[in-house]
């Protein structure tokens, strides 16, 4: 009923669009010694589910983000960045993670401009 041709096609069309979902669901790149640094101090969790994974928050139980696959990353940066606005500080070399009071918690000394261009591009922080 359908030629080989037809089959061969819808085939190489579903390839395609899981390979692009693949790489658009792909998270950002994280530095490897400062991202655990300042993510044990964001208020956020990922949980996995049986309907995917879960952004809750530690102090907040009701709420609640169930972003599907192919936004989860972005949607997780968002809530990071947010929070990083009002509690990450970059004067200089030094990185200074703030509580909701505004008063100094953590001071991370940044080793090299690589490190300094993670806090920028992914957090979005401003040096001072």
């Amino acid at each position: 009923m359908f030629s080989k041709k037809l089959g061969f096609a819808l085939g190489a069309v579903m390839i395609f669009l899981a390979i692009v979902a693949f790489i658009l669901g792909r998270p950002p790149h994280r530095d490897a010694r400062l991202y655990p640094l300042i993510r044990q101090y964001t208020p956020f969790v990922v949980e996995k589910n049986l309907g995917g994974l879960v952004i809750r928050r530690k102090d907040n139980p009701k709420f609640k983000v169930e972003p599907d696959a192919v936004n989860f990353y972005p949607q997780l940066q968002e809530l990071e960045r947010n929070w990083a606005a009002k509690h990450l500080s970059l004067k200089g070399d030094t990185l200074t993670i703030l509580d909701d009071q505004g008063k100094p918690v953590k001071s991370i000394q940044l080793r090299n401009e690589k490190e300094k261009r993670f806090i920028r591009d992914y957090y979005q922080v401003k040096p001072q």
